[in-house]
């Protein structure tokens, strides 16, 4: 493709010098120039307009074998700052461009608690990481749910009820002043992924995250899928039971009427002598073995049912499994899910696809991340990392 837009090119040319920077710390003109093959005068004038913007800095001096020490360049301390919403918490990450977690601050609030007690906490997160350092390229935040992005509000949100019809920017910058970004939940997760985690490696890959909810992050050709309703990866609203348990959706036999985190616990809590609101806080022993290998069978089979529509339709090379429910079995229950996919995936697809478990630590966090982050180093629709 052969681009004619002036403007255009050049943005496309900061960002892989930007991307050259970010991955390389630190690193000297002649290097990104090798590393972004544009030519040496256009490294210069882009150097030079980055330090004077104050976005980079010299960052000492480098041997050079073959004449002059080189002039090493790195990112000043510039933060970014995202923040997740989830039925029962919201937590939040400070990062520096180069991805590196500065803080994490996190509130707890009941299941389907309203807007105040969600807003109460979003607002402490924001001041706890902004006392550490300033955000400067401003917020991502991530929340499960129907976003309508056009006019900026929640059209439904099944297991946040109290976001269901707000205009999401609105509230949200009544106390945050700095430029915010919005995404869904899973596809903010996709999005930690392809930046930071085993999607790094891959160019498509799907992501799906477990949790209060169950939801879908598509990647393709390093972007992420939506679909023409915006709406894609909504796979917790499958049906893999006709008329089965009712789902918060209002539907029956949803994947997420069997397999999220609110239904483990009431199977837990049903068995175990001390209740707990969070899978984070179930200990060993807390209910009898075989009641634990029954709930993992059984969990590790609806998945499977749900992604064999996932592999029969997309076919593709990587999921990444993430979320409460995952990290609260482990590995343990990939088994159970290849058992289940085995037999309701075509052949071919089912085996071409490989299944991990994510090793990110505060995922969803670091995915609202990366959207301030995507503005600098990603050109939409032109370059992506």
């Amino acid at each position: 493709m052969q681009l004619k837009n002036h403007s255009l090119i050049k943005n496309i040319n900061r960002a892989k010098i930007l991307n050259a920077i970010r991955e390389n710390k630190p690193i000297a003109r002649s290097q990104i120039a090798e590393k972004t093959d544009l030519d040496k005068k256009s490294i210069t004038n882009f150097v030079n307009e980055l330090l004077s913007e104050g976005l980079i800095e010299e960052a000492g001096k480098k041997d050079n074998a073959s004449g002059r020490p080189f002039t090493m360049l790195e990112f000043r301390e510039k933060y970014v700052m995202g923040i997740y919403i989830a039925p029962h918490f919201s937590r939040g990450v400070l990062m520096d461009l180069y991805g590196r977690i500065e803080a994490s601050h996190e509130e707890e609030y009941p299941f389907y608690s309203g807007l105040d007690k969600i807003t109460g906490a979003v607002k402490n997160i924001y001041k706890a990481l902004s006392s550490r350092k300033q955000p400067f390229y401003g917020v991502g935040i991530c929340m499960p749910g129907i976003l309508d992005f056009e006019n900026n509000t929640v059209i439904e949100s099944v297991n946040i009820p109290g976001l269901n019809g707000i205009n999401f920017r609105d509230v949200f910058a009544e106390f945050i002043h700095l430029p915010l970004y919005f995404e869904e939940e899973s596809r903010s997760i996709a999005l930690a992924e392809k930046w930071f985690g085993i999607g790094r490696n891959y160019n498509d890959f799907v992501c799906v995250e477990v949790s209060g909810g169950i939801g879908t992050g598509i990647v393709n050709n390093r972007r992420l899928f939506k679909g023409a309703g915006q709406y894609a990866g909504e796979i917790g609203h499958l049906a893999i039971e006709p008329g089965g348990k009712k789902c918060r959706c209002g539907n029956r036999g949803c994947l997420e009427a069997y397999a999220s985190e609110k239904t483990i616990l009431e199977y837990i809590n049903g068995v175990c002598e001390n209740p707990i609101d969070r899978l984070c806080y179930f200990r060993p022993g807390m209910i009898p073995q075989k009641n634990y290998n029954e709930l993992l069978a059984e969990t590790g089979a609806r998945l499977g049912m749900g992604l064999s529509a996932v592999v029969n339709i997309l076919c593709p090379k990587v999921i990444v499994l993430t979320g409460s429910v995952v990290n609260f079995f482990g590995e343990p229950l990939i088994a159970h899910i290849k058992s289940e996919m085995k037999k309701h995936c075509l052949r071919g697809s089912y085996e071409k696809t490989e299944i991990y478990i994510s090793k990110l630590e505060l995922i969803d966090a670091i995915g609202a991340a990366t959207l301030p982050l995507s503005t600098l180093f990603e050109i939409p629709e032109y370059f992506y990392i």
